[in-house]
Parts: C-alpha cells; structure tokens; sequence
C-alpha cells in the first residue's frame, strides 16, 4: 500500500513502526512520546522527544519506532522549497560549465 500525503499526524504504540520509503526533506515532528529514527545508510541514529523535529537526509527507508505511546507529524518537503534548491543547482551547475577563454 502506498499512502500519499502532504501533513499527517500519527499516534503509535509503544515499539510501534512507522516505514517512509524514499522520504528526503520530510520533516518529522515528535509531539509526544520518544521516537527512534534510523535512515539506511547511515551510521547516526536519532532519538527526539517532545518539540524535537527531525528532517530525513537520504532517500531510502527510514524506519520511525516508538521507544514509548508517541504522537508524530509527518510533513513533505515543500514543492516551492524543492523547486527553489534544483534552481540554485541548476544555476550552479550552469556556473561551473562557463569557460574563460
């Protein structure tokens, strides 16, 4: 099952697991609770707690688990921000092919 969304909040269990497949950008918001990010890839793990956000940097899966009952939104990376940062890249990119002659 593949659920789109632009904001949603989720209350889990505790040991409870959330999965966000290719998620780079989305930010995390923890409301309640204590919550265990680990993004594959990566060797840094994250516990947040209430009023901690965390942003998800890779691209692949990231596993969510609720160390205890939390309370969690789910934010998608804003599609003016990410139009925005492949504009400065494109700009760059654009900058580094000029030659001097």
């Amino acid at each position: 099952m593949h659920i789109e969304i632009n904001r949603s909040t989720v209350t889990l269990a505790r040991d409870g697991l959330l999965a966000v497949r290719d998620g780079a950008g989305t930010r995390i918001v923890c409301h309640s609770g204590r919550l265990w990010i680990t993004q594959e890839g990566d060797v840094k793990d994250a516990i947040i707690g209430p009023f901690d956000v965390f942003t998800v940097r890779k691209s692949g899966l990231t596993i969510v688990t609720a160390l205890q009952s939390s309370s969690l939104t789910l934010t998608e990376p804003d599609a003016q921000e990410t139009g925005e940062a492949q504009s400065r890249r494109d700009l760059r990119l654009d900058a580094e092919s000029v030659t001097c002659g």
